[in-house]
């Protein structure tokens, strides 16, 4: 229960700074003293049913986003009949202006007929994904040949994301797909070439070559007038 109770306290924490609210303004907000809304972030007291609704409503949030966090004991239908049936899914892709691999996760849960997912852009280390540039919040949605994601910004409500991939073979592998949105240093519409890897990937020259547009696709999209990637042989 301890576990639960950090983790859940974690996704308050993260959530009240996106969303810009002071650790007293939100406590005013739900009617709490600031050292009691502290320590329900850090897990110290547990969040009962109601405060949990309330905090959700006050931060514009859904009360799942909350429990992303928390793995559920059993991964059920969706992660089953899924092509990323995973937790956690690694997210790479190649920024040129800055000439840097950005590193992104993206982290599932799987409930009954669907699944939901929050995507934790821009990360300085895997292992504090709360200490993203972005965050976003959606669903996901399972076809034959690949999956969709669609997301919110959960700092700018204006801001949706789309990512989608091709399905892998095994269901276990790396693909490649688009990441679809709005770039923040031109505020225009992009798509950028990303991988999707259930593991850690070393961030060398290899994957740097293979999330950089080849000659290849260069040469595709001025033909056809539109960007697609297509998967490794």
């Amino acid at each position: 229960m301890e576990e639960l109770d950090r983790s859940v306290g974690q996704r308050v924490r993260l959530y009240r700074k996106m969303k810009c609210y002071t650790l007293a303004e939100l406590a005013k907000t739900i009617h709490k003293s600031k050292a009691t809304l502290s320590k329900y972030e850090n897990g110290e007291i547990p969040l009962d049913v109601r405060t949990l609704c309330e905090l959700a409503d006050a931060l514009g949030i859904r009360v799942q986003q909350l429990l992303d966090g928390v793995q559920a004991a059993q991964a059920g239908n969706a992660a089953r009949d899924s092509f990323f049936p995973q937790r956690h899914i690694y997210v790479y892709y190649y920024e040129g202006r800055r000439r840097r691999i950005v590193r992104s996760l993206l982290s599932l849960r799987h409930e009954g007929e669907g699944s939901t997912a929050t995507l934790y852009y821009d990360l300085t280390e895997f292992d504090a994904p709360e200490n993203c540039r972005n965050l976003y919040f959606g669903n996901v949605e399972y076809f034959d040949t690949i999956t969709n994601f669609s997301f919110e910004s959960q700092s700018n409500r204006m801001e949706r994301v789309t990512l989608c991939a091709a399905n892998p073979f095994d269901r276990s592998g790396r693909v490649l797909g688009l990441l679809t949105g709005i770039s923040r240093y031109s505020m225009l519409p992009v798509s950028i070439k990303i991988l999707l890897s259930p593991e850690l990937l070393p961030e060398d020259e290899q994957l740097r070559a293979q999330l950089q547009l080849s000659a290849d696709e260069l040469k595709r999209i001025k033909s056809s007038n539109m960007f697609a990637v297509e998967q490794p042989g």
